[in-house]
């Protein structure tokens, strides 16, 4: 298994400080937060960013880009997050598996309040630029649907991880 870097480290906490602080969440704030342990593949982030790009004139991967990066990504491994990826104190890391048997059995209903996070780890398109893609949701009635989509993150002006533009989301 491999490690994210402090870089991908910073990032994703940037979106999830960034996510957490919305307006979406402010009637969440004392939830437990839980993320999913399997983390989205590259391979559908890309591939989401692909499909989202395709009305604008712009793009931050070219067709060469992608295609390499798609190569790339079919070799990628399973990447499972752990404790130390998160600034955020009151954070669980929870497998897919035991996250379904808990809807399934109906224990939900004695857990406490949770925000469920299904993550991406970030691709780095270039030193000032990242995409992250995520899914959020309730876990208070089993799961309920929060926000999901996926999310350019770009250097400022004082050369630190922001959060830049949503993109887009299919999942909406």
């Amino acid at each position: 298994m491999f490690e994210l870097n402090k870089t991908e480290r910073e990032i994703i906490n940037v979106f999830m400080e960034h996510e957490l602080a919305s307006d979406t969440y402010k009637y969440r704030t004392n939830n437990t937060i839980v993320v999913i342990e399997s983390a989205i593949p590259k391979k559908q982030v890309l591939n989401d960013y692909l499909s989202f790009i395709r009305n604008y004139k712009e793009s931050l991967i070219d067709s060469l880009q992608s295609v390499k990066m798609k190569n790339e990504f079919e070799k990628e491994q399973q990447y499972y997050w752990c404790q130390h990826d998160f600034k955020i104190k009151n954070l669980q890391i929870q497998s897919r598996e035991n996250f379904e048997k808990t809807i399934k059995t109906e224990k939900y209903f004695h857990l406490p309040k949770r925000i469920i996070f299904h993550l991406s780890v970030p691709i780095i398109i270039n030193d000032k630029g990242a995409l992250i893609s995520f899914i959020s949701g309730e876990g208070d009635l089993g799961y309920t649907l929060i926000n999901s989509g996926t999310i350019l993150i770009t250097k400022n002006n004082k050369n630190q991880w922001a959060f830049s533009q949503f993109l887009g989301s299919r999942h909406m």
